[in-house]
Formats: structure tokens, C-alpha cells, sequence
């Protein structure tokens, strides 16, 4: 089999524009999560845990008053 001389067009698209936009959000979320950490007097995976919770309980909320009847 011939290997092909270049990269295919969606994983060229992928390399050059999907995989640095991910990792400069990944990057901006952990500074404002260390920020907001240093503002609160908290640490990082405290803040994590609360927001994951806040989430949680709004999905299960939402879930369940979309299934009360009319």
C-alpha cells in the first residue's frame, strides 16, 4: 500500500483549526477558574464540585418539570 503524501482535508481541518480553538478554551476556563478560586479564598476543585452540582440540580429540575402533566 502507498502511503498518501499528505494529510487528508478533515484531519488537516481538524489539526489546524478544531484542536487549538479546544485547547485555547481549555486554557482561558482554567484561568478564570484559577482567578475565581483566588477571588473566593477557595480552591480550584471546590469551585469544580459546586458548579457540577449547581448543574446537576438544574438538568434534574428542568427534567422534571417537563414531565408534569398540563
Amino acid at each position: 500500500m502507498k502511503k498518501p503524501s499528505a494529510p487528508s482535508k478533515p484531519k488537516q481541518f481538524f489539526d489546524v483549526q478544531v484542536v487549538p480553538m479546544a485547547v485555547n478554551a481549555a486554557g482561558s476556563l482554567e484561568v478564570a477558574l484559577d482567578q475565581a478560586a483566588r477571588r473566593l479564598g477557595l480552591r480550584p476543585s471546590t469551585l469544580v464540585a459546586g458548579s457540577a452540582a449547581l448543574l446537576s440540580l438544574a438538568v434534574l429540575c428542568a427534567v422534571r418539570s417537563s414531565r408534569r402533566p398540563a
